[in-house]
């Protein structure tokens, strides 16, 4: 509970601080405001249609590896129900162990193949985000906006279409090569 009177908590004192920067400004200071959508940026942005792309093939890459692996354990398991009436308690054992081990290593790798590609998507993530920052930033100074917020986080409940400026931003980093 306390979690959330703090969110709305800053949600209030940042809308306040919005009330007061534009009324103490008056009609001299700008008072446009900009909305960008920066999940519809990333997904639809060259840059992020290319590092879906790259992200996606990555988690096939490991799907298909993992999956190979799965088949190979699979294999071992119905060799072991299969010869396991035949073979000595010693040699089931060894079997068995060996079986075991294996199952261990696979729920390693597929632990380790979820917090690479974690990794990776932040990454990626991050580095568009940051990018798309640069390019809001100079758009806010030349568009002469007084405050540019971002839609899915900013707590923005409402706004008028022609203040959504996502395509804008989108074009911009576009033509700017996607700050390759």
């Amino acid at each position: 509970m306390l979690g959330r009177w703090d969110r709305n908590g800053i949600g209030i004192a940042i809308l306040a601080a919005l009330l007061v920067a534009v009324g103490v400004g008056g009609a001299a200071a700008q008072d446009k405001v900009g909305v960008v959508d920066l999940q519809r940026c990333l997904n639809d942005s060259k840059m992020g249609k290319r590092y879906k792309a790259e992200f996606t093939a990555e988690a096939e890459r490991m799907k298909a590896e993992l999956e190979r692996e799965e088949d190979v354990l699979k294999g071992l398991r119905e060799e072991l129900e299969k010869q396991g009436m035949i073979l000595s308690e010693t040699a089931r054992g060894e079997k068995e162990r060996a079986y075991r081990e294996r199952v261990d290593a696979f729920k390693e790798k597929f632990q380790q193949s979820q917090q690479v590609l974690q990794r990776r998507d932040q990454e990626l993530t991050r580095r568009i985000l940051r990018d798309l920052q640069g390019v809001i930033r100079e758009l806010g100074e030349t568009g002469g906006y007084a405050l540019i917020v971002e839609r899915g986080e900013g707590g923005v409940l409402y706004t008028p279409a022609q203040a959504d400026i996502t395509d804008e931003v989108v074009r911009r980093y576009d033509k700017a090569g996607g700050a390759e």
